[in-house]
This record gives structure tokens, sequence and C-alpha cells, in this order.
């Protein structure tokens, strides 16, 4: 073969590689770049900003929807466009870039949560406990969604704000309802239900507080802020029962401000009304001055302490029904026995004046949770406090600057050698106190009992045999 020959076929050949080459640059110039995909987004109104590359001169770039439903491109031919979609759809977007009759395309996946309406409001078993409304609360709709309440079971129920996370459910006593919260957003529509039972409209003022505990210095004005619940979908107001020297400041609402005097008992009502139907509760209320006060979760009496020598005292004789007529007296009543001095206990305010009586290993071995028993060492420390034998007296007794408020209820003597018949004998009603210690023999019965008498100037200890006499109680306890 000849050279000319030869180069006249390298010539075409590269000639042909020059037009493959030209060919293949023009197919690269376009490249379809769709950018990143969104996985379980959460934006306002559900739109992202889309990412694609930039298309060249002389090109057409276009986003289209190719799986998903009701979504939307603010401008389809900018590769940065917002694109709009609906909560729980996932959707496949393709960028085609174009240039005369030759194109590319690429594809992302944008996904977008799922709507969740969650309730919030919780019902103990099912049930609106003493009451028939209830307060509605869901999680509130965020991004562009709305939410709506209804009532899609039951009769003669209301609900107000309908449109709001936070509602009030109104019904009648005693009937069964089931609400719905529903989200929306576009043409995505999820619901949660609620089913509870309404009961009667029971008002409630708070629980009894005998024992506030504010500043200490402020000697003469005490505050509480109230603690009644006011029902859903009602009005509530407030009235003072007792003892005008306090001050309810905001009396419709159910925690307004309270002021009153210390080592004083409150009584107030709290009267609600739910769609016309209305009920009352009360509470009591007491600041603590000089005393505290402590309730006997057995029978619910209260009693009065103070604050000595870093103990609490019972500033009240004992009270509690121990055994009655075996371990524990009131004043002229026992099997066998005659009244001495003064009269037998009839009245409920006299019995509580001048409490029981009681023998001393009931209350050795059985004393209320947290009390005990004084010794006697613990008793003469107070007389020693406050003068000595000779002048502490003044101080114990009612009235007194202790606080202890000692009064004189006397005692059961058992077969007292004084009479006869060897009958029990009541003693020294209003003329003397005897007070148990801890400092008992219990094989003998003797021991320390505090003494104090009308008569007698001084006060302090008297050593007898407790097995033979029933004696007032006054326990103390550890500061709390």
């Amino acid at each position: 073969m000849s050279k000319i020959t030869i180069r006249t076929i390298g010539f075409l050949f590269t000639l042909l590689l020059g037009f493959g080459c030209k060919k293949d640059a023009e197919l690269i110039k376009i490249n379809a770049d769709a950018g990143p995909s969104f996985i379980d987004i959460e934006t306002e109104n559900y739109m992202i900003e889309l990412n694609a590359q930039a298309v060249k001169t002389g090109q057409i770039g276009t986003w289209k929807v190719y799986i998903g439903e009701n979504g939307v491109f603010e401008d389809a031919h900018s590769p940065n466009t917002k694109f709009y979609g609906e909560p729980g759809v996932t959707y496949q977007l393709i960028w085609e870039v174009r240039e005369g009759d030759q194109y590319q395309t690429d594809v992302i996946t944008v996904s977008y949560k799922a709507l969740e309406p969650t309730i919030l409001t919780v019902i103990p078993q099912d049930t609106l406990f003493n009451n028939i409304s209830t307060y509605l609360t869901a999680e509130a709709p965020k991004f562009g969604t709305t939410g709506t309440w209804e009532i899609v079971e039951g009769n003669g129920g209301q609900i107000t704000m309908v449109n709001d996370s936070t509602a009030a459910f109104v019904g009648l006593k005693n009937n069964a309802y089931r609400v719905q919260w529903t989200m929306t957003f576009g043409n995505q529509i999820v619901s949660e239900e609620l089913a509870f039972v309404t009961d009667e409209l029971r008002a409630f003022a708070g629980d009894d507080q005998l024992d506030i505990i504010t500043d200490l210095n402020d000697k003469d004005q005490k505050f509480f802020t109230l603690e009644a619940f006011l029902p859903a979908g009602g009005v509530g107001s407030w009235t003072l029962l007792s003892d005008e020297n306090a001050q309810i400041y905001n009396k419709d609402l159910p925690h307004s401000l309270f002021k009153g005097d210390p080592d004083t008992e409150y009584e107030l009502a709290w009267k609600v009304e739910v769609n016309n139907t209305v009920s009352t509760d009360t509470v009591k209320l007491r600041f603590r001055g000089k005393w505290g006060v402590w309730v006997d979760a057995r029978d619910n009496q209260e009693y009065r302490f103070v604050e000595i020598n870093g103990l609490e005292w019972m500033a009240d004789n004992y009270n509690y029904a121990e055994d009655p007529g075996n371990m524990s007296w009131y004043y002229g009543y026992a099997y066998r026995a005659i009244i001495e001095d003064g009269h037998a206990l009839d009245d409920e305010d006299e019995r509580k004046y001048y409490g029981r009586h009681y023998f001393i290993t009931s209350m050795l071995n059985n004393p209320p949770e947290g009390w005990r028993l004084p010794t006697s060492i613990e008793l003469d420390d107070i007389i020693r406090l406050y003068g000595g034998e000779l002048y502490a007296k003044e101080a114990l007794r009612e009235g007194g600057a202790s606080g202890l408020e000692i009064n004189h209820p006397g005692y059961l003597s058992f077969s007292d050698p004084s009479d006869p018949a060897f009958r029990h004998i009541f003693k020294a009603q209003d003329r003397e106190t005897l007070i148990m210690t801890s400092d008992i023999n219990q094989n003998t019965g003797m021991g320390y009992v505090f003494l104090m008498n009308t008569s007698i100037d001084n006060v302090g200890f008297a050593v007898m045999n407790t097995y033979y006499n029933a004696l007032t109680v006054r326990f103390v306890r550890e500061k709390q």
C-alpha cells in the first residue's frame, strides 16, 4: 500500500474520531443534578427549598412530580424553587434538564412526617370523678395544620373553643361521651378519640390546712393561697363562714389570696356552678402562731401543740377512745364508780376540753404514730425554763406564756380505800392535774407523775402507783 493511501486512511480515521469526540462532548454538557433528598421533614406549611444544580445557558430545567399527590412547585423551572407537599406523603421528584432534543434527568425523594394528633387529657379510669366537665388538651397544631374538637358520641354535651388545642367540655351527669381531636392539612385528615363517663358535680375547696406555717416574724397578718378547683366551663365564688376578721382578696378566683389571724380556725365555702348545676364544698384553715395543730388520723380529732426546748408538746389533753371502759374513761363514767368532785362529762365540748383518763400501759405501748410520753426530766426542764417549781405555774397554766395550757381534769382512782365499798372514785376535777410520764416501772407501776394543783403554788412531781389510777396524757414528739 502506498504512503499516500496510508495517509488518506489515517486522515479519514482522524476525521471520524474528531466527529465522535465532538458528539460526546455535546452530550456531557447536559448534567441533571437534582441535589439532596429531604427525608421526614416538618417545616412551616410543609415547604422546602429544593437545591438542584443550575443549568447552563441554552438549557431548560424542569421539576416534575413523579410519585406523590398534591405536591406543588412555586416555579417548576427554578433549580431552587419552593416545593409544597403534604404531611405523611413521600414524593419522588424529577429534575429534567433539556437542550434541543437532548435531555437528562435526576430523581430525589422528599418525605414529610405524618400528622400525629395527640390528646394530652388523661381521665383516671375513664370517669370524670365528681365532675360533669373537663378541660380537653391536645398537642397544639403547627406548621400550618389546623385542629378541631367535636363530640362524636353522647347527648347534651358541648365544647367551647372547638378550634383551640385547649378547650372545655361540659356534659350531663352520668353520661357516656366520646370526643375527637382532628388535625387537618390540605387533604390529610387524622383523628384521635377520648372516651369517658361523667359523674355528678361535687365542688372541691381544697384540703383542710390547720397548721399553715408562714413568716414567723409577721405575728399579726398571715397569708395563704387558696387551693380550690374550678371545673371546666364553670364559675365559682368564695364565702367566709366564720370570724369576719379575715379577708378573701378575690372571691371569684379558686386560688385567691386569703388573710387571717394566727391561732384562729376559719371555715370557707367554695361554690361552683357548671351548666346550671351547683355544688358547694368547705375547707378549714388555720395559721400557726403560738400553736401548731396535729390531727389524729384515727379519729380526726385536732390537738394543738407548742414548741418548747426543741420538742413539740401537746397543748390539749389527749382524747382518743382507747378501749373505752377498760383502758380509758371520761370523768364520771366507769363501772362501779362514784364522783367525789365535779360532774360527769356529758357534753362533747367538755369531753374535748378535759380529755380522757388512761391506764398507763395503754399509752406507753400504743401512742399515736410519731408521739410518745414525756420523761420526767423533759418536764422538769420546762419547769426550770419558766423559773422553777415556785414560779413556773403561772406560765404552764391556761393563758400562760409557755402555751402548754394545762388545765385541771382530775383523775380516776381504782378501788380507793377512802370509800368503804372500795369503788372507783373520780377525784379533783377543776382542782388538780396528774400527767403521765414514761418513767414508770412496768413491773410495779411505780413512777413519776407531773402534778399541778390549784391550791398549791409550786409545781413538780409525785411518786405514785399508776396501776391504781387513770391519769391525763400529754404526748410529746421531736420537732417536725
